[in-house]
């Protein structure tokens, strides 16, 4: 088959556009599609020059969607990156035309790979400088360096998103759009079958995640109402201790109790009774000190979004020593302590639990020693108050109070309000400054979650918007009848992937399945002798045989009715 040099219809009802061959111009749809993607979407092609094989071994990998990707011919690793096959950068780019057409139009920039974070901001503070700009929406597809280790297909070390950006000069505007952006992207996943749950993915910033046993991130879910989060950023409740009279700090010596464990076994009281010193440094050494009931961990993502300093490590003892601290006995007693983000001193960060409790055990900021009795905001100061604790499996939700419980999912994308802001000049000439909201879609992880949902023992069962290719047509020794099917399904605007290879039946019925196309014909001389083509629907027991007059347009409408 040939691609025809005249309009092509490129999917279908209210996605369906026309592609003009020669040009890049995909009208009807309100975000530019690359060429290369619409070229692929608009190729029906012959099997045996189709790149990749399917596998019959069952792969070595992390998850049963990796597997399938792999196994169906999607995918390979090349040294630890994901190489899409065409079928599966075929289901890519109908990826990204559906996602794009459930949102308004937005301008589109293009921007280098990176991490997902602000800093691509800065060439916007020469570009909007007065409210006529304003509110602008934007649109870029980037490449985004995960920060997390990379476990397969849903979390690849590196993953294309699709990213919208809005800035206004109100917050009601900004909340306006953010709720239509989460009303299309929701719009979008019942299109495809997926009913992922919003999610807590960062400190109060939501996103949806796909709930699966095998999921690359750890979440906790509440067992009794609707929350979830991504266990480094879930809330919950702090349990307090029993009610008791505040006591004077006073010294104790402790010699070698450098640890809350050592501590609480050296005084016989419970974790619960201490306090944590935790002193971190960041990529410019900036330090700070986050203290927290000593039966709570802490959450390095929660502290980098509250205190904006990004790859966090344990400080050194030198630096610890450098603030007034002592190490192994550390705590804010008698440090220089930041009244605000923006004073001199030590910038201290307590966790909301140093609030829940009284009477705890501190360090004496001097070796071998603590102090009983200190209280909060009685004998020390800090610098901000947050939830910076690590959430674990047992805790209260944070919405209802009932146990937390550990899962996993895949993290699909989310919405986040940005801190950053571009300055401009209001109708009154004053300078004012932006409201930013950015949202973002992963591709690769929500490819995962299809695969992952979508699919039985045979193999993939593609919803049919995003489905490499619509119809798998399996030719059984009738070349010549089964491309002149081939030509008049492809004339309808479906795409066809032809079989043609020399291979025994059941090889080409074992890849349709695996393959798991909407539509699967088969034309061979029994099916001609019965009068036709036969065709069955992916998943569904039900064959049928098409007579070969019309055949174009009664597949067209097979395949219309199971969208």
């Amino acid at each position: 088959m040939h691609e025809k040099n005249y309009p092509r219809i490129i999917g279908r009802g209210k996605f369906a556009g026309v592609y003009h061959a020669h040009t890049s111009i995909y009208s009807d749809h309100p975000l530019a599609v690359d060429l290369f993607s619409v070229e692929l979407l608009n190729i029906s092609m012959k099997r045996s020059q189709l790149l990749g094989r399917t596998l019959r071994e069952t792969p070595l990998v992390p998850d049963p969607w990796t597997e399938l990707a792999l196994r169906a011919a999607l995918i390979r690793f090349i040294n630890g990156q994901v190489v899409f096959l065409p079928l599966g950068e075929r289901a890519i780019a109908r990826l990204k035309i559906l996602l794009g057409s459930t949102h308004s139009p937005a301008q589109e920039i293009r921007l280098g790979p990176g991490l997902v974070d602000e800093g691509w901001l800065e060439f916007l503070h020469d570009e909007i400088q007065s409210y006529r700009q304003l509110p602008i929406t934007l649109f870029t597809r980037r490449t985004v360096k995960s920060i997390e280790p990379a476990k397969g297909l849903a979390r690849p070390p590196w993953r294309r998103a699709m990213q919208w950006l809005w800035m206004s000069t109100t917050e009601e505007d900004l909340r306006n759009y953010q709720g239509q952006w989460i009303k299309g992207v929701e719009a979008a996943w019942s299109e495809i079958g997926l009913a992922p749950r919003w999610s807590e993915w960062r400190l109060n910033e939501f996103g949806w995640s796909y709930v699966h046993e095998s999921g690359p991130n750890e979440m906790l879910s509440c067992t009794t109402c609707s929350y979830i989060g991504r266990s480094e950023a879930a809330q919950f409740r702090r349990q307090s201790g029993v009610e008791e009279n505040l006591t004077e700090m006073t010294p104790i010596a402790t010699p070698g109790a450098d640890t809350i464990q050592a501590l609480a076994e050296m005084l016989s009281i419970p974790e619960a009774k201490t306090l944590k010193a935790l002193f971190l440094t960041g990529d410019e050494e900036q330090l700070v000190l986050i203290v927290i009931r000593g039966d709570l961990d802490v959450s390095l993502p929660k502290i980098s979004d509250v205190t904006g300093i990004r790859s966090l490590r344990a400080a050194s003892e030198e630096i610890i020593r450098s603030g007034g601290a002592e190490p192994g006995y550390a705590s804010p007693i008698g440090l220089e302590v930041k009244t605000s983000m923006e004073d001199e001193g030590l910038l201290v960060i307590g966790d909301f639990s140093i609030e829940h409790g009284v009477n705890f055990v501190a360090g004496a900021n001097k070796p071998g020693f603590h102090m009983r009795g200190v209280n909060y905001p009685r004998d020390y100061v800090v610098t901000l108050i947050a939830d910076v604790a690590l959430a674990k499996e047992g805790d209260g939700c944070p919405t209802c109070g009932e146990a937390l419980m550990a899962t996993r999912g895949i993290f699909l994308g989310g919405w986040q309000r940005l801190k950053a802001s571009i300055r401009y000049t209001s109708d009154e000439g004053l300078d004012r400054y932006t409201q930013i909201g950015l949202g973002t879609l992963f591709l690769e992880p929500i490819l995962s979650a299809l695969l992952a949902e979508h699919k039985d023992d045979q193999g993939m069962i593609w919803p049919s918007r995003l489905a490499p290719f619509d119809v798998y047509l399996v030719e059984l020794k009738c070349p010549q009848e089964a491309e002149k099917v081939a030509r008049e399904v492809e004339a309808t605007g479906l795409s066809v992937l032809h079989d043609d290879r020399k291979v025994s039946p059941g090889v080409k019925f074992t890849d349709a399945d695996l393959i798991g196309l909407p539509i699967r014909l088969t034309v061979s001389r029994r099916s001609l002798e019965q009068g036709g083509v036969e065709c069955a629907v992916r998943g569904k027991s039900v064959q049928q045989i098409i007579p070969l007059e019309g055949v174009g347009e009664t597949i067209l409408a097979v395949f219309s009715s199971v969208m």
